[in-house]
């Protein structure tokens, strides 16, 4: 973790999912990984005081830049998401906990939903060069959805609109169970709901028989949680969730979790929301 001045060098807009920021901060971009978080500062002044979490969206280690998804809410988010090329920004990370993906994984299923594409991309970038790599991702309507464009050409790309308006209708979890079946590691990033949806199904597959479609990588799937924080240093316990081992902090013991570690039935916290 290191306290680094990252530089705006690109600014874009992704439909309904926010404002992509590309970032010189080489400092920061040799030590990510897939699913930890930069905490960045939303401001000049102390007011607001808090910084504001964001996972990285894409990191390039050998040109030293990452990219963030912004959501321009709050008068912190929508001053970090009105940044213009040359403008600095301060940043603190990577902070957090990341996915692991397995050697011995052929066939790699990344879930999907709203701004959870960040570290899904990340994966998609940095493991479709190693194996067979399938992105299912679910929003609201196309306008929620990540680019195809933006993707390796080698990810095969499912997408779910509620509203029907491109791929299949529904949310991911109406899609997912044929992929299951092929894939031997999943890692999934989204709401509370969308990730509370994939440990109902691990709960069913964990009593199933061993020929459950997917049971071996559904026990096995690792996910990361979206929370509003504080410090994210572990100190103020803001961003608590609940787990099989008590209260773990997202910023700490996150934001990357075992799926049947998270006790979702305890509820969502009163914290939830989007890194970003």
């Amino acid at each position: 973790m290191i306290l680094e001045q990252g530089r705006v060098l690109a600014r874009s807009e992704i439909g309904d999912l926010g404002v992509v920021l590309n970032i010189a901060a080489p400092g920061i971009a040799v030590q990510a990984r897939a699913g930890q978080f930069v905490h960045v500062r939303p401001g000049q002044r102390f007011d607001p005081l808090l910084r504001r979490p964001y996972s990285f969206n894409r990191i390039d280690r050998q040109a030293g830049e990452i990219e963030l998804i912004v959501k321009p809410l709050g008068e912190g988010g929508e001053w970090i998401a009105s940044r213009r090329p040359g403008d600095d920004l301060d940043l603190l990370g990577p902070l957090g906990s990341a996915f692991v993906i397995q050697r011995a994984t052929k066939n790699l299923l990344l879930v999907a939903g709203g701004t959870g594409i960040a570290p899904m991309r990340v994966l998609a970038e940095q493991e479709s060069g190693r194996r067979n790599v399938t992105l299912l991702m679910g929003g609201r309507s196309v306008a929620h959805l990540w680019p195809s464009d933006l993707l390796p050409p080698s990810v095969e790309y499912v997408t779910t609109t509620e509203d029907g308006s491109f791929g299949i209708r529904g949310r991911v979890t109406d899609a997912i169970r044929p992929l299951l079946e092929w894939a031997d590691q999943v890692c999934a990033c989204g709401p509370w709901p969308m990730l509370a949806a994939l440990g109902q199904l691990r709960d069913e597959a964990e009593r199933a028989a061993a020929t459950y479609p997917g049971r071996a990588a559904l026990l096995e799937t690792q996910i990361a949680v979206e929370q509003h924080m504080g410090c994210a240093m572990g100190v103020c316990r803001a961003c608590v969730v609940v787990t099989a081992d008590g209260n773990a902090r997202v910023c700490r013991e996150g934001p990357v979790f075992a799926l049947g570690d998270v006790a979702f039935e305890a509820g969502e916290p009163a914290t939830v929301g989007v890194i970003g």
